[in-house]
């Protein structure tokens, strides 16, 4: 196979965009701007050339956690295969556009510092009620409950004591969404 894979340091030019393609699958799309800097001698400090825009697409997890995870300006590093795509546009100009099948997306730490939480369930859709800690609780009931009540020894003895101290910590009917469900400690 003669794939070129390259990385490409760069900020975000746009909001990330969710999507999916014609059979389904969840991909998001984001735009990211790449500028040269050089050593001009004459002004004695680093100036800026010329900028190239790559289109980057992420599938799957990693689309996901672009569009929870990337925003417009953030500075980022993207690892992923190469596409150089030429097509005649609707007005007759031939028009060329480089993409990047991104297989890895980060923030570029040499900018700034980042926080990495792990996604248990990636959504596309940050607020769905089904990503909430409450409900995914209820699916691997021992290890998200004691993440949320303290308890990483996993015996449940405090969970009561972490009620009456904290009351936001308890797992509590009302902070369902609008369906009557109800999440129990065992």
């Amino acid at each position: 196979m003669n794939e070129s894979f390259v990385t490409v340091c760069g900020n975000v030019v746009a909001d990330p965009q969710g999507r999916s393609t014609k059979t389904g699958k969840p991909f998001a799309s984001f735009r990211v701007a790449s500028t040269t800097r050089r050593w001009d001698a004459e002004a004695r400090g680093f100036v800026d050339g010329s900028t190239n825009f790559v289109n980057v697409i992420g599938f799957n997890a990693l689309g996901a956690n672009v569009m929870n995870s990337l925003k417009r300006g953030d500075p980022v590093v993207v690892y992923g295969r190469l596409r150089v795509n030429q097509y005649l546009a609707a007005d007759g100009k031939h028009m060329t556009s480089v993409e990047l099948d991104a297989h890895g997306v980060g923030h570029d730490l040499t900018r700034g510092s980042s926080v990495f939480s792990r996604a248990s369930r990636p959504q596309f859709e940050p607020h769905d009620r089904l990503a909430d800690p409450h409900i995914l609780a209820s699916f691997d009931e021992v290890e998200v409950l004691d993440e949320l009540v303290g308890d990483p020894a996993g015996d449940h003895e405090d969970t009561e004591l972490a009620a009456q101290t904290d009351p936001g910590s308890a797992l509590r009917e009302e902070d369902a969404d609008t369906d009557p469900y109800v999440v129990t400690a065992h």
